[in-house]
């Protein structure tokens, strides 16, 4: 089996591909120390993070009512 995805770390993601079990970076991978978990996404996986995050975004808009200072009481539970 063979298909290929997304190496990501928290600042920076590199093309992986996947074959016998075994993903392997396309590109050289830097500060990744041996044992590191590493999380791997498939294009679609991320194509779907995207969509998400934008939908998110124009959510936001929707609880601005919440940032007033009447309820600011409740910011600290």
């Amino acid at each position: 089996m063979f298909c290929c995805g997304t190496i990501s770390l928290s600042d920076m993601s590199n093309k992986v591909s996947f074959k016998d079990g075994i993903f392997e970076p396309l590109e050289d991978v830097k500060g990744v120390h041996p044992g590191q978990r590493c999380t791997v996404f498939s294009d679609q996986e991320l194509d779907d993070i995207r969509e998400m995050l934008g939908w998110l975004k124009v959510a936001e808009k929707a609880h601005e009512f919440w940032n007033n200072a009447a309820d600011a009481v409740y910011d600290t539970l």
